[in-house]
């Protein structure tokens, strides 16, 4: 067990005397799957300004094979930072030390000065009590931070919103990692989907209490919208009466926990959301949200950054109070011709999809210049 001071130091925070640390922000390569050349790729991220590149190293929708990482991974690697760009950050499919090719993924990794990579995920298995599950997690969590260690590499867990993900409420997970080095194991602490699980500003709260563990951020948007329209006080209409009956509800209400991202509760197939699979399975491909229990009658939808609920200048300043020094990244998960669901090919012309994500960054340094951390 650490020693309290230890703990409170965090991985990935640095506190010093005057201005903060500038972050630099990275682009998420998911988003630039219609670009198989690292040459283009890389171009690409330099164009729309982002400092660095985070590159997947998944079987699916990956740009480097798992299975051949050492082969795949260090050509896309020179080739970013040939142009300037900083690669730090990978995402792989890593649940826990036992996940195939984890040490082949992390040793190619650390070989190359990558120090951080995407982490999870862990869904809890319904009908069974919370507390057996979280604390059967540790031993997992402690051969993953030894092999972490072994590597100096920080594993960070990606949170979702969803009353079956493990991290969604991050005193689940916090209440895991308390005892652990955050200099091997923490937070991805994703902007939109926490602000979706802690509404009312709870999430300000969990942000705050998971800092020391918070190794690095996900900068992304979307709103709450009703699935029935009733206008006007009058009767409601018989096809959303329908969509009612079927829920089972009464419908009205205001938005429950974002479950799932249609009318009818299913997860979509676009986003990077957690695996179906309960606390004991590997993170991999799903729905944004997934079937959390949420009310079909009211949906997530994914908007452009800083035009949705999230309070980015707020991000900021807990960021600064909390002395956060790691990897920032961005989603762009709303419609952009494709690329938000790592298509091959995109429907839209390419100026109009990197403007799109140029314009996320924009919104960021704008949100986040006052507090000084860009």
């Amino acid at each position: 067990m650490l020693a309290v001071a230890a703990v409170q130091s965090g991985g990935s925070q640095t506190p010093g005397a005057g201005e903060p640390k500038k972050l630099k922000v990275d682009a998420y390569s998911r988003h630039l799957q219609w670009l198989r050349d690292p040459e283009q790729v890389a171009e690409a991220v330099v164009e729309m300004g982002f400092d660095g590149l985070d590159i997947t190293v998944r079987p699916y929708l990956g740009r480097v094979d798992p299975e051949k990482v050492a082969q795949g991974l260090p050509p896309f690697v020179n080739t970013s930072r040939k142009h300037g760009l900083l690669v730090r950050t990978i995402t792989c499919p890593i649940s826990d030390a036992d996940s195939p090719n984890a040490e082949k993924i992390l040793q190619t990794a650390s070989e190359l000065g990558i120090t951080h990579y995407w982490w999870g995920t862990f869904r809890y298995e319904q009908g069974k009590p919370v507390m057996p599950q979280l604390e059967a997690l540790k031993p997992r969590v402690a051969k993953l931070a030894a092999l972490n260690a072994k590597y100096k590499m920080t594993a960070m867990y990606h949170t979702y919103s969803g009353s079956g993900t493990v991290g969604s409420a991050i005193w689940d997970l916090l209440h895991v990692l308390r005892n652990f080095d955050p200099a091997q194991v923490g937070f991805h602490y994703d902007v939109g989907h926490m602000t979706n699980a802690g509404g009312n500003g709870t999430w300000a709260l969990s942000m705050r209490a998971a800092g020391p563990y918070i190794a690095g951020v996900t900068a992304k948007d979307s709103v709450f919208e009703s699935t029935v329209n009733v206008t006007g006080g009058g009767p409601m209409r018989p096809e959303n009466a329908a969509i009612v009956a079927a829920s089972g509800r009464r419908g009205g209400g205001g938005p429950p926990g974002p479950g799932g991202r249609g009318g009818d509760g299913r997860g979509g197939r676009g986003g990077d959301g957690p695996s179906p699979n309960a606390v004991a399975g590997e993170g991999a491909r799903g729905g944004r949200g997934g079937r959390g229990g949420g009310n079909p009658n009211w949906r997530v939808r994914q908007a452009p950054l800083g035009t949705g609920m999230d309070d980015l200048p707020q991000v900021a300043a807990i960021l600064k109070e909390i002395n956060f020094a790691g990897p920032v990244e961005i989603q762009a998960e709303y419609p952009n011709g494709g690329a938000e669901s790592a298509q091959d090919k995109i429907t839209l012309p390419r100026a109009q999809v990197l403007g799109a994500m140029k314009r996320d960054l924009l919104a960021l340094r704008v949100a986040w210049r006052p507090s000084g951390l860009l």
